[in-house]
């Protein structure tokens, strides 16, 4: 008898330990649960949306071609005496801004007869500094592209939105496994200023 009762107690203290084991791990899988769910929320809690509510009336715009104003004469430096100067610049920042316009989503492009209000600007300057030397050579340059921009209403001819010097700049290696050529740099360079000049419109608001 004693042995049985023994042995009944063994078992009930197994069963005790397998519950207690079994509701400690039921235990941390819902806690881990809830950590989880408390950090995607965190997460999209600190998400940024470029959306806003525009001037009434404001729905479409038509991008005009910038003015390229880079004066290649201006002197830099004693190292790089003079402004970079690359043609059709106007044409390729206009594409550019009109993809960033679609990708945007708070305007509808429109042909400038039809549209509420105009983007107009100038180009200002094509930078091209050295970042990073190796033996006296050029490693690394940083590409940057700067323009005034100036959004027009085309009801009344008032002006929505105007900033000077708006950069975008863009970096690229001259060798190495993440060499880029100066072309690619100033497309990368052109959708930054882009992205800029639409954010800060749109921010305006």
């Amino acid at each position: 008898m004693k042995i049985s009762s023994k042995i009944t107690r063994i078992q009930n203290g197994q069963k005790k330990h397998r519950r207690g084991l079994m509701n400690w791990k039921r235990n941390k899988f819902v806690l881990l649960y809830c950590c989880i769910v408390i950090l995607l929320y965190c997460v999209g809690g600190c998400g940024y949306t470029a959306k806003t509510i525009l001037p009434e009336g404001i729905k479409t715009v038509h991008v005009d071609m910038f003015k390229n104003s880079i004066d290649i004469t201006k002197e830099v430096s004693a190292k790089d005496k003079y402004e970079v100067y690359r043609p059709n610049l106007e044409v390729d920042l206009r594409d550019a801004i009109v993809n960033r316009v679609f990708l945007d989503g708070n305007f509808k492009m429109a042909d400038k007869d039809s549209a509420d209000a105009v983007l107009e600007g100038r180009i200002l300057e094509y930078r091209k500094d050295p970042l990073r030397y190796q033996n006296e050579v050029v490693q690394e340059y940083r590409i940057s592209l700067v323009c005034d921009a100036k959004l027009i209403n085309q009801k009344d001819h008032s002006i929505l939105f105007e900033e000077e010097n708006i950069t975008g700049d863009a970096t690229y290696f001259t060798t190495g496994a993440l060499q880029k050529t100066e072309t690619s740099a100033l497309s990368d360079a052109m959708s930054d200023l882009a992205r800029r000049i639409i954010n800060k419109i749109v921010e305006n608001w």
